[in-house]
C-alpha cells in the first residue's frame, strides 16, 4: 500500500473508531402476571393426586419418585406506616423509655420484685 492509501484508511477509519456510539438501553417487558385466582394450577386436583399416594414409605419407595410442588407468587405490598401521620407534628407519647424497653424485652417471669435480703439477715441475726 502506498502512503496516500494508508493515510485515506486512517483519515476514514480513526474518526469512526473514536465518535461515540449511541446505544439504547434494553427495554425488559414485565412477565405478565395472572391473578391469583386465573392460574391455570387446580388445587383440588392437587390434592387429590396426593391424596391417591400410598400411605406407607415403602409402597411409595418401589418406583422411588419424588413429588415437589413449588409455588412461586408476589407479596403483597406492606406499608409498616400506614395509618400514622409521619409529615406533621410529633409521634403521639414520644420514644420509648428505658423502662419501656426492659419490660418489653423481659419475660414475666424475670419480672418479680426483688427479694429484700435485709429484712431477712436482720432477722436471722437477731434471733
Amino acid at each position: 500500500m502506498d502512503q496516500r492509501a494508508t493515510v485515506i484508511l486512517l483519515a476514514v477509519l480513526l474518526p469512526s473508531l473514536l465518535a461515540p456510539v449511541g446505544v439504547a438501553a434494553q427495554q425488559v417487558a414485565e412477565p405478565a402476571l395472572l391473578p391469583a385466582v386465573e392460574l391455570p394450577v387446580n388445587l383440588e386436583r392437587v390434592k387429590q393426586k396426593l391424596a391417591a399416594l400410598p400411605a406407607t414409605e415403602e409402597e411409595r419407595s418401589r418406583l422411588r419418585l419424588a413429588f415437589y410442588l413449588d409455588v412461586y407468587g408476589r407479596a403483597p405490598r406492606f406499608n409498616p406506616l400506614e395509618g400514622f401521620d409521619i409529615h406533621t407534628g410529633p409521634i403521639p407519647f414520644g420514644a420509648p423509655s428505658h423502662a419501656d424497653l426492659r419490660d418489653f424485652w423481659t419475660p414475666e417471669v424475670f419480672r418479680a420484685p426483688v427479694a429484700d435480703l435485709t429484712s431477712v439477715l436482720g432477722w436471722i441475726f437477731n434471733r
